[in-house]
């Protein structure tokens, strides 16, 4: 086993997975430096002995010091939820990051990919750009965590189940899927930082317990509020598009997430389950812990 990183940098530091890890690798006695765009969003974390940096992730000159001198880096690209091109968004952040890994001379990277098909066509085609750029790096060993479906992303629908008492989604409601909870992905992450074992390119699978359709999904969810009965709806792409817009994401974000649920529908991941890449919580647990204590909290 490779000795114990001395410095780990987290992109992503305030987000579900990246809080997460940050929290776990400082109560391993591993020294870390965060970085966010919001300074303010950081002093929870800088409480707890993180070192913060606060910055745009496109800046590159910001994010090779923020990586300089770390033994390791859990690199991710945010959600761009405003942007007027994603796909673009996407490129440059990956390109920023890369090239601030290659600056700064890190040795090892954890990486937070996902398991969405390698389409040709933008914006789905964008999201790979940084892991074929990190396949390119020289003298850096890369893990890429490659997650299935969030189920953090089902948080939302509780507006919608409250606003008309349905559970609503543009994805098919009888297509299994893997669903896996961040706090999973976030312990792989700090395992594989914490070994720091890994050499050359490799990737890995996280497919949490067990597969659910949209509609057992619903069932789950609405039990733990209450609603054992609480139907699936599967909308349109138009309504499922529209949506977002209301939520006040752009229409290229909007777009972006119609895409991937199309090719959610359509396009088999071809990744096989197994005990290597399946991971501990299960939905009910998620929906006990997490998806109820926020529906009734609202």
């Amino acid at each position: 086993m490779a000795s114990k990183p001395h410095l780990v940098t987290i992109t992503g530091a305030t987000g579900h997975i990246g809080s997460v890890l940050t929290r776990r690798l400082l109560e391993g006695g591993i020294r870390v430096r965060v970085i966010g765009r919001d300074a303010a969003k950081l002093s929870a974390l800088t409480a707890l002995g993180a070192e913060p940096r606060s910055g745009d992730v496109q800046d590159g000159p910001f994010m090779s010091e923020a990586f300089r001198g770390a033994d390791a880096v859990f690199a991710m690209i945010p959600p761009f939820y405003a942007a007027s091109d994603v796909a673009a968004a996407f490129r440059a952040v990956a390109a920023s990051l890369a090239g601030a890994l290659a600056s700064a001379k890190v040795p090892r990277v954890v990486a937070l990919n996902g398991i969405t098909p390698d389409v040709k066509t933008d914006p789905i085609a964008a999201l790979h750009e940084f892991d074929r750029l990190l396949r390119r790096l020289p003298d850096v060993s890369v893990l890429s965590l490659r997650p299935a479906f969030f189920m953090e992303n089902l948080l939302p629908a509780m507006h919608g189940i409250k606003r008309t008492g349905i559970m609503s989604s543009a994805h098919r409601a009888d297509l299994a899927t893997p669903m896996v909870a961040t706090r999973d992905i976030a312990a792989a992450a700090a395992e594989a930082l914490r070994r720091a074992d890994f050499t050359g390119y490799v990737s890995r699978e996280l497919l949490g317990a067990k597969d659910y359709t949209f509609r057992e999904a619903t069932a789950v969810l609405g039990a733990s509020v209450g609603k054992p009965e609480l139907p699936y709806v599967q909308c349109s792409y138009q309504e499922f598009r529209g949506n977002f817009v209301r939520a006040g994401m752009s229409d290229s974000a909007a777009d972006f997430h119609v895409e991937l649920a199309r090719v959610f529908n359509e396009v088999p991941t071809g990744v096989a389950r197994s005990a290597a890449n399946s991971t501990a919580t299960n939905l009910e647990a998620f929906a006990r812990e997490v998806f109820a204590p926020a529906f009734l909290a609202r």
